[in-house]
């Protein structure tokens, strides 16, 4: 099955600014993006002001940008309730701590949207840096099962209960060359077909997405040290740690070609999901450049055929076997 993947931009029916229906979709509801500092996390939290959610919770490591995140919000909507921290996704305590101020402050927990994650090294496994391996699964897979554990017992007991939306990407489906990125990205993509089948009947719905291919960081960092450009602080390419340029080259060389997409592409499938627009895609995995009308159109088929999961194919056209307890 195949869905024709021909967007790098928003359009209407994902996109707050120009959809009335979309642009009052949120009123009422109370959201939290984790990555919320810049790039694809700072296009999600501007979405989900436009589309009028009552408060919006901004979360990410560095101080000054979540901080712009927050001004940029209150300039979109000044009477938009908003909330900032520095938080590390992988920290439980800080994370569930976070968690409780929100519901004291706001009354509920409505929409997670965990956009946190690093780049890989762009290494085959038996030349990549163990402390960055392990950092970059953790950030993506970890982070995901913190805010998740953290938000799910507020959620189940709502009467609306919620949505909880992964960044995932199209890297969770490669096998070679980014070994962390693809482990931590398809652990996502199974978390969110988990926490599906688990809470479903209390009303909570669980998405992964691919974003497409944004031009942030995630690249412009490994383009700096390529051409020789002076590093930003906090860059990711660490000079003090082997195999760094080679990873940054194998990073440049892979996407030169590239047609790079808006964050808003993204964002605005954040929104749609975040909206209920594409309930019936809970526990599945769903790809921003593809048009939501597509899945809308053909949901009997995604349903009645258990599309848009990972299987594992054990030939003659049978899927991964059944455990049966």
């Amino acid at each position: 099955m195949s869905f024709p993947r021909d967007l790098h931009d928003c359009n209407h029916s994902t996109d707050p600014r120009t959809n009335p229906d979309l642009a009052k979709a949120l009123r009422g509801q109370n959201a939290i993006v984790a990555g919320a500092g810049r790039g694809v996390g700072r296009a999600i939290s501007e979405m989900l002001v436009y589309a009028s959610c009552a408060s919006i919770t901004l979360l990410a490591l560095e101080k000054e940008e979540v901080e712009e995140t927050a001004r940029i919000c209150k300039q979109i909507n000044p009477d938009i309730k908003t909330k900032s921290a520095v938080v590390d996704v992988t920290d439980f305590t800080s994370v569930e701590r976070i968690v409780k101020e929100i519901v004291e402050e706001f009354g509920s927990i409505d929409v997670l949207a965990m956009n946190a994650g690093r780049p890989p090294q762009w290494l085959p496994v038996s030349d990549s840096d163990p402390k960055i391996w392990w950092d970059t699964v953790s950030i993506s897979l970890q982070g995901a099962f913190v805010y998740t554990r953290a938000v799910l017992p507020i959620m189940k007991k709502q009467a609306k209960g919620g949505r909880i939306i992964y960044t995932s990407s199209s890297g969770a489906h490669l096998n070679s060359g980014m070994g962390s990125y693809i482990v931590g990205k398809l652990g996502q993509v199974r978390l969110a077909e988990v926490v599906h089948k688990e809470n479903w009947e209390e009303g909570v719905r669980c998405f992964a997405f691919n974003p497409g291919c944004v031009k942030t960081r995630f690249y412009t960092d490994f383009e700096d040290e390529v051409v020789g450009r002076e590093k930003r602080v906090g860059s990711y390419v660490q000079e003090e740690v082997e195999g760094e340029k080679e990873s940054a080259e194998m990073a440049v060389n892979t996407l030169k070609d590239a047609t790079f997409d808006t964050p808003y592409m993204a964002a605005g499938l954040v929104t749609a999901l975040a909206a209920g627009e594409l309930d019936f895609m809970s526990g599945r995995y769903l790809d921003a450049a593809v048009d939501i009308q597509n899945y809308i159109d053909r949901e009997e088929e995604i349903v009645s055929k258990d599309l848009c999961r990972v299987r594992l194919n054990l030939g003659n056209g049978e899927l991964e076997p059944r455990l049966d307890y």
